[in-house]
């Protein structure tokens, strides 16, 4: 994936933040930076690794998956810039199939 000006103004737009136009090429420095340190992780070899391990030995605590409602769900759809009845849309991570509505 090519990080580009393109894609931070849209993830700007998605975040709902403004970039100033003399910043935009540092976060497209930045972005490109993550995106580097992930691809890194990803070649770590985790085959057999327990993904709960802890180095020391504290289990990790398990909790009942119950819903709760959140009181200031209407506030946060206001919030989003897509969204249909009571749901947010989110675009896919690649973006395929997808029409830039920003």
């Amino acid at each position: 994936m090519e990080i580009d000006d393109k894609i931070v103004k849209r993830a700007a737009a998605l975040s709902g933040i403004e970039i100033e136009e003399e910043k935009t090429e540092a976060m497209v420095e930045f972005f490109r930076e993550l995106v580097g340190h992930f691809q890194g992780l990803e070649r770590c070899d985790i085959e057999g690794m327990d993904p709960f391990f802890d180095l020391d030995g504290t289990p990790c605590p398990l909790r009942e998956d119950e819903p709760v409602r959140w009181e200031n769900g209407d506030e946060a759809l206001e919030a989003g810039s897509l969204r249909e009845g009571p749901f947010f849309i989110v675009p896919p991570i690649s973006g395929a199939g997808v029409a830039d509505e920003i």
